[in-house]
């Protein structure tokens, strides 16, 4: 292949609101009346001789031939030899025709190679390999996969860019949500990862001084693939190798990446992912070469089994007794997200009464300033809430942030997983003041522990080009996963253990853009950590999946179920989606945000339970207006959330949530709050935002006083 051209466009747009909906890949709209075609025979995944079926994917259902690939011997009809028919979920015997209410897919073979005719999506290629060819089509309306030899293809059709109305539409999209990081060195420097390909991009580097994940963010910037070797076509091809790998840590260590789109098309594109156990760079060229677009018949859809929760059988009892309990009440259980506590291991803080920061005895140590400092944050606004803003209203649930060492980069020596050895000593649980702050089991009138665990060495690095994902991968964190089970087990009482929130996004360090475009290193790594639970006797976790309501980026491949780890590492729901409420014309409900939620998961999680892991609606920031300027509409957002949550009869969705934790913390950027979350603090304000005040949203404490003496009335 030649050389991929690379040339620089000025600095792409910044990043879109992430409350824009989530992607919808499939086909047109369905009529409301037709004749449903006939039912074929479902057979197994042998293949098929049937010649009218064949004849008719090859000749009749595209005119233009799109079919051919005469590049690998698809010259006609009669050089297929044998064809798998997908049809609504089954392979069957024989197709005819394609109904708007069908998902569609063929596989044509020749003996040499795969034709993939992905006719609901509206794309086709060609996978080189005279091996046996495994598809999987779970979740068809995202991704498909096909596994062949020691490889796994991942394939994606795509086409909703939010940025169609503008100038360099593609360019943008392209950049901030696919590309970005594939295209800076500085991420596979940081990440021990290897470009194999022999050119390189050119790239506008970040700007230090606004490419944080807190503030104004900026993007490398690259403006062309390869726009030589298919005219009318552009292509983007990424080999890269995971580096340091020993022992079989990482079972398919060679990623080949291909994206493609036809030039003037500023919207569709096709995205493939393959990872193998050796560099196949020659056999992800020819797929991407043999792409074509094809326009879309029928409809995609997801063939996602809906199965019931399974509780961990090797739970003890009193977790098992928790789970039943949570999972069938009718009342709701309530929390208040405001302080992590401190869960970083040996590090500079400071001493009280000092100006200098100095390295102290590790921050989970009682007698540690920073220790006390937080644990009375946490008591003093615990208490506030409790008694002045809800009224006497208790805790449920005690939620608490934690996540990989020191929050470290690579060159400090005191980040644990680029340290030399293991100090067994560098925990991060804060079992102690997990103790005192919760403690509870549903039943001793303590708040139930919901512990968010996130793979990230500060929350977070993305713009620093940094991921722990591929040293977890490697078995580094291991040792520090093992002591961190202990410690949980210690802990003795249930804890909901929510594991990398919000993964489904473009700002953690465990999306998938920010692990080579493919999110089965999430659940990998997800695997991975509670198979070390189990081997540590850890029985008291019950593990909570929280996906944000829509997915970002726009794209099939970054949709929630790509991160699903399956049915036997889950056992809970979570839900994440605000209202920020600084716009009074795009205003949503309680209502409207998680009937929509309930209904994009219903087909799937149907009879599960879910905890809002975090939830707010805001009061206006002053970054777009004066603060608090939609305070009504606060109180309003809360006296509707209980109306639903308190009806008589509440509906499905409602009935659904058991838990619900209020995220009370602001964004910011710089100084100025964007999204105004925090409903409560003491006089004077607590940690780090001193002098903070919230009286002004007495109505919303008063929304939520009437909503809780109403629930108990009812209960």
């Amino acid at each position: 292949m030649k050389k991929f051209l690379a040339t620089m466009m000025g600095a792409c747009m910044l990043a879109a609101c992430c409350s824009m909906a989530a992607c919808n890949n499939g086909g047109g709209n369905e009529p409301e009346k037709e004749k449903e075609p006939a039912t074929p025979n479902v057979v197994d995944d042998s293949l098929q001789k049937d010649r009218g079926s064949i004849d008719f994917i090859f000749n009749d259902l595209y005119n233009n031939k799109a079919i051919l690939d005469e590049a690998n011997g698809f010259t006609e009809s009669g050089s297929v030899t044998g064809a798998r028919f997908f049809l609504n979920g089954n392979y069957v015997d024989k197709i005819s025709e394609v109904g708007s209410r069908q998902d569609v897919k063929a596989e044509l073979y020749n003996g040499k190679a795969a034709r993939i005719v992905n006719v609901s999506a509206g794309m086709s290629f060609t996978i080189p390999t005279t091996e046996s060819i495994k598809a999987d089509y779970t979740i068809a309306k995202y991704r498909t996969q096909y596994e062949f030899g020691d490889s796994i293809l991942t394939f994606s059709a795509n086409g909703n860019n939010p940025y169609t109305s503008l100038p360099n539409a593609w360019y943008i999209y392209v950049n901030e949500w696919a590309v970005r990081h594939l295209i800076n060195p500085a991420y596979y420097e940081n990440n021990g990862l290897t470009l194999l390909n022999d050119y390189k991009f050119e790239v506008t580097p970040v700007d230090p001084a606004k490419g944080t994940s807190d503030g104004e963010r900026a993007y490398p910037t690259v403006k062309n693939g390869d726009l030589e070797t298919r005219p009318g076509y552009e292509i983007y091809r990424f080999d890269i190798q995971i580096d340091d790998v020993e022992n079989g840590e990482v079972e398919r260590p060679f990623y080949n990446i291909g994206l493609i789109h036809e030039v003037n098309d500023v919207k569709n594109f096709g995205l493939f992912v393959m990872k193998s156990k050796s560099n196949k760079a020659d056999v992800m060229d020819k797929i991407v070469m043999s792409y074509k677009k094809l326009t879309p018949k029928g409809v995609s859809r997801n063939y996602f089994e809906n199965k019931d929760p399974v509780q961990e059988p090797k739970w003890n009892e009193e977790t098992k007794a928790f789970f039943n309990q949570f999972m069938t009440q009718t009342t709701k259980s309530w929390g208040v997200f405001s302080y992590s506590m401190p869960g970083d291991d040996d590090r500079y803080t400071y001493r009280e009464g000092s100006d200098e920061p100095e390295l102290v005895q590790g921050s989970l140590d009682p007698t540690n300033y920073n220790y006390i400092q937080h644990l009375n944050w946490s008591k003093d606004i615990k208490k506030f809430i409790e008694e002045t803003a809800w009224g006497g209203k208790k805790y449920d649930v005690y939620m608490t942030y934690t996540h990989l060492g020191s929050g470290a980069i690579k060159e400090d020596p005191k980040c644990l997983h680029y340290a030399d050895g293991y100090d067994d000593s560098r925990h991060h649980f804060p079992l102690e003041m997990a103790k005192e702050l919760a403690g509870g089991n549903g039943v001793n009138g303590k708040p139930v522990l919901e512990f968010t665990y996130q793979y990230t060495t500060n929350n977070n690095l993305v713009d620093q080009e940094i991921t722990p994902m591929f040293d977890i991968m490697r078995g580094k964190y291991d040792k520090y996963f093992e002591r961190l089970a202990r410690d949980i087990k210690a802990y003795a009482k249930p804890v909901m253990f929510r594991l990398n929130n919000e993964m489904n996004t473009d700002w953690t360090s465990y999306s998938g853009i920010m692990n080579l475009l493919d999110p089965d290193i999430f659940t990998m790594t997800w695997q991975r950590l509670y198979n070390i639970f189990l081997e540590q006797g850890c029985d008291n976790v019950i593990w909570v999946w929280n996906p944000i309501a829509d997915s970002c980026p726009y794209s099939g491949w970054g949709e929630d179920l790509c991160y699903f780890p399956g049915f036997d590492y889950v056992q809970l729901l979570g839900g994440t989606n605000y209202e920020a409420n600084n716009d009074r014309d795009k205003f949503e409900t309680f209502k409207q945000r998680y009937e929509s939620l309930y209904n994009k998961n219903k087909a799937y999680f149907e009879k599960w339970g879910m905890i809002i892991g975090e939830f707010a609606c805001g009061s206006g920031g002053n970054a777009s207006g004066a603060l608090g300027r939609n305070r009504d509409l606060q109180a309003e957002w809360v006296k509707g959330m209980f109306d639903e949550l308190n009806a008589e009869n509440p509906a499905p969705y409602a009935q659904q949530i058991k838990g619900l934790i209020w995220f009370n913390c602001n964004d910011y950027s710089g100084s100025q709050i964007t999204n105004r979350y925090k409903f409560a603090d003491i006089e004077g304000g607590t940690g780090y935002n001193k002098g903070e005040t919230y009286t002004d949203l007495e109505p919303t404490w008063q929304a939520f006083q009437k909503g809780f003496a109403d629930a108990a009335k009812k209960s």
